[in-house]
C-alpha cells in the first residue's frame, strides 16, 4: 500500500509539473510576436498537456475517479497559480486569491485524506485496478 501512496504522489507531482508547464507555453504562445514562435509555443503547450493527460490516466488505473479529478485539478491549480503565475509572469496576486488557493490546498488535503480511507475498503470482484 505504501508503494501505490508513493506512487500517487509521483504521479501527481509530474501532473502538476507538466500542467503547469502547458499553461506557460500556452500563455508564451498568446503573447508571441511572430508566426513560428507562436507555433513553437502551442507544440509546447499541447505536448506538455499530453504528458498531463497520459500521468491522469496513470491515476486513474490506481484510484477511483471520484478522487483522481479533485486531486489532479486541485494541484494543477496550486501549479498555475502559484508557479506559473507568480514565479514565471510576476502577476500580481489578490488576498481573495491567495484564500482561494488556501481553500484549494485544504480541499485537496480532505480529498485525500479520504481517499487514503478508501483503500483500506474492499474492492468489488472484478471492479478495480491496481498500478
Amino acid at each position: 500500500m505504501l508503494q501505490a501512496a508513493a506512487k500517487t504522489v509521483l504521479f501527481l507531482a509530474c501532473y502538476a509539473v507538466v500542467v503547469t508547464a502547458a499553461n506557460v507555453f500556452l500563455k508564451l504562445s498568446a503573447d508571441a510576436g511572430g508566426v513560428w514562435l507562436f507555433l513553437a509555443f502551442q507544440a509546447g503547450g499541447n505536448l506538455a498537456g499530453l504528458a498531463g493527460v497520459l500521468l491522469y490516466t496513470g491515476l486513474l488505473r490506481g484510484m477511483p475517479l471520484h478522487t483522481a479529478f479533485p486531486l489532479s485539478r486541485g494541484v494543477g491549480v496550486l501549479g498555475v497559480q502559484l508557479a506559473a503565475s507568480l514565479l514565471v509572469f510576476h502577476e500580481a496576486f489578490k488576498p481573495t486569491e491567495a484564500v482561494g488557493a488556501v481553500v484549494v490546498a485544504a480541499g485537496i488535503i480532505l480529498v485525500g485524506m479520504g481517499a487514503g480511507r478508501q483503500e483500506n475498503r474492499k474492492r468489488p470482484a472484478g471492479g478495480g485496478g491496481g498500478w
